[in-house]
């Protein structure tokens, strides 16, 4: 039994002597690095303070202007903002710092711009297919935005579209070719259904104008009306036309927004950052 103390003894003194001669070099070399022993755990004493050793925090808000005053009241050296444009949020890392002398990056201020009623009702009656009396009732809810435009261009009200669009009839006819020859047989048959507003102009277009998030500026979407039968009952569906310039351009206006609200406080970035 003393054999094996003194020689357990003996290797504490050799791994204390060897972590000792590392922490030294270390040390000289300013690495900021240290070594350890197995059994032994780090405390950080900073909860049993009265203060923090410095400050840093996350917040969160769907304001603009709680956004702006609560970055720049609490912006440290470096601090920088970056706008996400897929979900328009925006961050700002209030101790970034720079290059030469970095931060911890872990003091943050975060922002949500939180939809309209109006914006949130087009993307949820983007491509879904409703019957007469349901697209004619949801553009009498939003007759104030609302505005018709036909393949020439005419340009009709929310009372002449909502009216069209009660009175749409299906006209279906089909026609068949059959051609035989000698080694083959080819048949073919073309169904054609028209649709009708009698003699109201029924429209292609539907001009919806609104402020998609609260803080941006008001703009207009244009929705495509398609139309599809189902047992001779027509089907019709509003489809935005090129959503992915109004998110770009949205995003732009956003991080413009921003810019404009810090001045030369602190820059903005379209972008995502982690650190």
């Amino acid at each position: 039994m003393e054999t094996l103390a003194t020689t357990t003894l003996l290797e504490h003194i050799q791994d204390n002597t060897t972590r000792l001669e590392f922490n030294k070099a270390a040390t000289e070399q300013n690495l900021d690095v240290a070594t350890l022993p197995n059994d032994t755990k780090v405390l950080d004493l900073e909860q049993f303070k009265p203060q923090r050793n410095r400050f840093r925090g996350k917040f969160a808000t769907s304001s603009v202007e709680d956004f702006v005053n609560y970055t720049e009241a609490k912006a440290d050296f470096g601090a920088e903002c970056f706008v996400y444009p897929d979900d328009m949020t925006a961050t700002a890392v209030l101790n970034l710092g720079s290059i030469v002398a970095p931060g911890h990056a872990d003091s943050l201020a975060k922002m949500k711009l939180k939809t309209t009623a109006a914006f949130d009702a087009i993307n949820k009656t983007d491509g879904a297919a409703r019957s007469q009396q349901q697209l004619a009732e949801w553009l009498e809810d939003w007759r104030d935005s609302v505005q018709g435009l036909t393949n020439d261009e005419q340009a009709l009200t929310a009372n002449q579209v909502i009216a069209a669009i009660r009175r749409i009839t299906i006209k279906a006819g089909s026609t068949s070719d059959h051609t035989e020859g000698q080694l083959s047989a080819t048949r073919s048959s073309l169904e054609q259904v028209e649709a009708s507003s009698n003699n109201e102009p029924l429209p292609s277009f539907i001009l919806f104008k609104c402020t998609p998030y609260q803080g941006l500026a008001e703009r207009t979407f244009v929705l495509r009306m398609s139309l599809r039968t189902v047992e001779d009952n027509p089907l019709l569906s509003l489809r935005i036309i090129r959503p992915e310039q109004h998110e770009e351009e949205m995003a732009e206006e956003f991080a413009g927004l921003l810019q404009e609200k810090f001045g030369d406080t602190l820059p903005v970035t379209i972008g995502a950052f982690s650190a």
